[in-house]
C-alpha cells in the first residue's frame, strides 16, 4: 500500500506527470508504473492519458486530498 500512497502523493500537486518521470521518482520500472496508473484509472482515482503516456490525479480526489 505504501507504493500507491507515494504514487498518489507525487500527483498531489495537481499537474500532469509523465509515466517515465513517476517511475524514476518511485524507483520503479516504467511498466509497473503504467500498470498502476491504468489500475487507478479503472477505479476513478487518476486519469491516464495514453496519448502522451502521462497521468494526472482525478480532480475530485485532488480536492479531497487537499482538504485533509
Amino acid at each position: 500500500m505504501d507504493g500507491i500512497e507515494e504514487f498518489l502523493r507525487l500527483l498531489e500537486d495537481g499537474v500532469q506527470h509523465s509515466i517515465s518521470d513517476l517511475a524514476f521518482e518511485l524507483g520503479w520500472t516504467v511498466s509497473k508504473t503504467k500498470k498502476l496508473a491504468v489500475f487507478l484509472q479503472e477505479h476513478g482515482l487518476v486519469r491516464y492519458l495514453s496519448s502522451d503516456d502521462s497521468v494526472i490525479l482525478d480532480p475530485e480526489l485532488l480536492s479531497l486530498m487537499r482538504e485533509t
